[in-house]
């Protein structure tokens, strides 16, 4: 027998053998007919085994199986309802429903008014058609056309787009520069305003010469502490950037030369994520040093002075973690 109207089957389903939704030749009983027109069906017909049985909505008249004791013991949702719901939702935020996504049960793939088709979780596009959404692209954020527009934005500052971070931060992209070939990483904010020199031939600090230095002070009544950082000037920032009180001890203890700003913020940013990672007792809270230090970050106790010397040391030396070149990772 053939059946005209579509029959939706489970998600959890959907990888089977289609042949196992046969009609399955049974006898309905009035008790069980009664049962499902009390929560909106009228059962259609046996299908699959004995456990289950094709349930015909009263409302939209949709066909969707189910098993037997979920009928007895729940009440069924109507599958062709809650499809018209989400195609509805989807045409309320200018999108259009395409299919459901087979592995991911929360998922529907849909296609962008850009073009391009997206996987996204149907009850984000539901509260986004509940509170009014104004439908475009770049509100379910389309790779295909952030990418593209990353390269726009690149090529308007003389850059060129290579591919993802190497670091594999979603916030950074790899970039090489159109006027030498220089490759670094920029942040994806930056690229949008602009805010970025090459590390090779820019005049700026990202290209100067600059030092990571250890420095020690002590702060009346508190006692001695430590700050790791870099500076082009290490001696000029100690006195004039950071806002020691008069009364605040300091001295430079180190000082670990590199090639350029860029080189020493990535190399800073390292030994700071592996001390706190390793030492986290040993990080000094923001609040403590406040009226006496105006930098108030990447402070730490006093007994961090050998480890962060020790850190340094091996900067200096081939032993640090860290690429000595910078390689093209796949584009995203």
């Amino acid at each position: 027998m053939t059946h005209k109207k579509p029959l939706h089957t489970p998600h959890r389903s959907s990888k089977k053998n289609k042949n196992i939704w046969r009609e399955y030749p049974r006898t309905i009983s009035d008790d069980l007919q009664k049962i499902a027109a009390e929560k909106g069906y009228r059962i259609d017909r046996g299908i699959r085994d004995h456990q289950h049985v094709v349930l015909e909505c009263l409302t939209c008249g949709g066909h969707t199986a189910q098993r037997i004791a979920t009928l007895r013991t729940a009440q069924p949702a109507c599958a062709p309802c809650q499809l018209a719901a989400r195609h509805s939702d989807a045409e309320a935020v200018g999108i259009t429903l395409l299919r459901r996504d087979d592995d991911h049960r929360h998922d529907y793939w849909y296609l962008l008014p850009c073009g391009h088709e997206k996987r996204l979780q149907w009850t984000r596009v539901q509260r986004l058609a509940r509170e009014g959404f104004v439908p475009n692209c770049s509100g379910f954020h389309c790779e295909p056309c952030y990418k593209q527009e990353l390269k726009n934005t690149a090529a308007q500052w003389g850059w060129s787009l290579v591919g993802a971070d190497p670091d594999e931060n979603p916030n950074y992209r790899l970039l090489s520069h159109d006027a030498c070939g220089h490759q670094q990483r920029v942040a994806t904010a930056n690229i949008e305003t602009g805010r970025f020199n090459c590390g090779a031939c820019g005049e700026c600090w990202t290209a100067a010469e600059s030092i990571i230095y250890l420095m020690r002070f002590r702060v009346p009544e508190f006692g001695t502490f430590v700050k790791a950082g870099f500076s082009k000037n290490p001696d000029s920032r100690m006195r004039h950037q950071l806002g020691l009180r008069e009364d605040v001890e300091a001295e430079i203890l180190d000082e670990v030369p590199t090639p350029s700003g860029q080189v020493a913020i990535r190399l800073e940013k390292d030994l700071h994520r592996r001390l706190r990672a390793a030492h986290p007792g040993k990080v000094v809270p923001r609040e403590r040093l406040r009226p006496w230090v105006k930098v108030t970050s990447e402070i730490y106790t006093a007994d961090a002075e050998p480890i962060i010397r020790r850190m340094l040391d091996e900067i200096e030396s081939p032993r640090w973690p860290r690429k000595t070149k910078i390689k093209p990772a796949p584009e995203d």
